[in-house]
C-alpha cells in the first residue's frame, strides 16, 4: 500500500506541473495583445499608442512573426474612423478580407472582426493588412489579435451593427484571450480522481 501511495503522490505532483506547462501553452494563441505584440513580430506600417496600434486607412501593416495557423479562425479586436464601408483586411498575401461582404461595419467602437483564415487557405499569419480606407481622414485602431476555433465575438456583441448604448458598455471588457482550457480541465479532473484515489487506499490501509 505504502507503494501505491507513493506512486499516486508521484502522478499527482507530476499532472499538477503538466497543467501548470498546459496553462502557458494553450494561451499562445494570442498574437497581439493590447497592442503588444506577442507573436514576435513588429510593427512595420503604423505607430503603437496607447493600448493598440494605430495607422492610416490606406495601409496599416502589422508582423505577426509568421505563427502558425493552429485554429480556424483570426480574430481581430479593432475600430476605425472615417468612412469604414471599404474597410479591408490581408492576411499573409494569400486571403483578402473585405469587410462589408462579411457584414461587418467598423465604428470608433472597438468590435471582434473574425476572419475564417483556414478555410481561405492561410497556412501562417504573416502580414496582415489593413487597407481600403483615405489615408487622410481614416486611422484604423488594432487592439488585439489571437487564433480560435471559436467564432463567436470576444465581445459578446455581434460585429456588424453598430453598438447600442448598452453594447457599447460591454465593448469596453477585456476580451477573451482565445486559449483553450479544455486539456487543462481535462488534467484536473485526473488530479481529482487520483487524489480520491490516495485517501480511499490510505483510510483501507488504516483499517
Amino acid at each position: 500500500m505504502r507503494k501505491l501511495r507513493k506512486s499516486i503522490a508521484t502522478i499527482l505532483a507530476a499532472l499538477a506541473v503538466m497543467s501548470l506547462f498546459s496553462v502557458n501553452a494553450f494561451a499562445a494563441s494570442d498574437l497581439m495583445k493590447d497592442g503588444k505584440m506577442v507573436s514576435g513580430g513588429f510593427v512595420n506600417a503604423g505607430e503603437e499608442a496607447e493600448g493598440c496600434v494605430k495607422g492610416p486607412g490606406n495601409w496599416t501593416q502589422l508582423n505577426m512573426g509568421d505563427y502558425e495557423v493552429n485554429a480556424k479562425y483570426l480574430h481581430i479586436v479593432m475600430k476605425a474612423t472615417g468612412a469604414t464601408a471599404a474597410a479591408q483586411i490581408v492576411v499573409s498575401d494569400t486571403a483578402t478580407f473585405n469587410l462589408n461582404d462579411l457584414g461587418i461595419t467598423l465604428t470608433e467602437e472597438y468590435q471582434d472582426v473574425v476572419l475564417p483564415v483556414d478555410e481561405n487557405g492561410v497556412a501562417v499569419i504573416s502580414w496582415v493588412n489593413f487597407m481600403g480606407l483615405d489615408g487622410g481622414s481614416s486611422v484604423y485602431y488594432v487592439k488585439d489579435a489571437f487564433l480560435s476555433d471559436d467564432q463567436a465575438s470576444s465581445l459578446g456583441t455581434t460585429v456588424a451593427e453598430t453598438p447600442t448604448a448598452a453594447e457599447t458598455t460591454s465593448n469596453t471588457a477585456l476580451p477573451k484571450t482565445g486559449e483553450n482550457m479544455m486539456p487543462v480541465a481535462i488534467l484536473l479532473g485526473i488530479v481529482a480522481c487520483a487524489g480520491v484515489v490516495f485517501v480511499v487506499t490510505k483510510k483501507r490501509e488504516r483499517a
